[in-house]
């Protein structure tokens, strides 16, 4: 069982998306929310011809190819902090050891596939925690300010207004 906090040498499973992956810890497979970013939705069974959906779906295959990009072949260590309401660990992911440059988070911001999503009613947070979340925040502004990845289009939908949408 996983304790929150720590760190684990892990194996991914499967990406999902740009923000959550399946990872193995010693043969314990559990599924992984990156924490404190929120990257676009995967299209899954939905149709639909309206371009902002289409546009949506389009960086969300970028976000997810970019993180199997970024993990692909490294070694992985998951630090997970609690579970969220899907009973996913959420997770700070790195590669190689952990640092912010290795910080899969901060990578997915830094290319504009992913924006921050920052936590609520949290008000402490250790030195680690505290450079993940810098980096998050300085790379989703830097993003949007040079206009990269889902910056590059004036009226993206962003992941969480896509969420509320009831209809494609």
């Amino acid at each position: 069982m996983l304790v929150p906090g720590n760190g684990y040498r892990v194996s991914s499973k499967f990406v999902a998306d740009g923000d959550t992956l399946n990872l193995d810890y010693n043969g314990y497979q559990f599924a992984a929310r990156l924490q404190w970013i929120d990257a676009p939705e995967t299209q899954k069974n939905h149709t639909s011809v309206k371009p902002e959906i289409l546009s949506h779906w389009k960086w969300a295959a970028r976000s997810r190819t970019a993180a199997i990009d970024f993990i692909n072949n490294r070694s992985l260590i998951a630090v997970v902090s609690q579970k969220d309401q899907f009973d996913r660990w959420l997770t700070d992911l790195y590669v190689d050891r952990i640092s912010a440059a290795n910080n899969l988070q901060i990578q997915l911001c830094k290319q504009g596939l992913a924006v921050s999503y920052l936590p609520f009613n949290r008000y402490q947070f250790n030195t680690r925690e505290l450079v993940i979340l810098r980096g998050i925040i300085t790379e989703t502004a830097s993003a949007a300010r040079k206009k990269v990845g889902i910056w590059s289009e004036s009226n993206f939908l962003m992941p969480a207004d896509f969420k509320k949408l009831t209809s494609y």
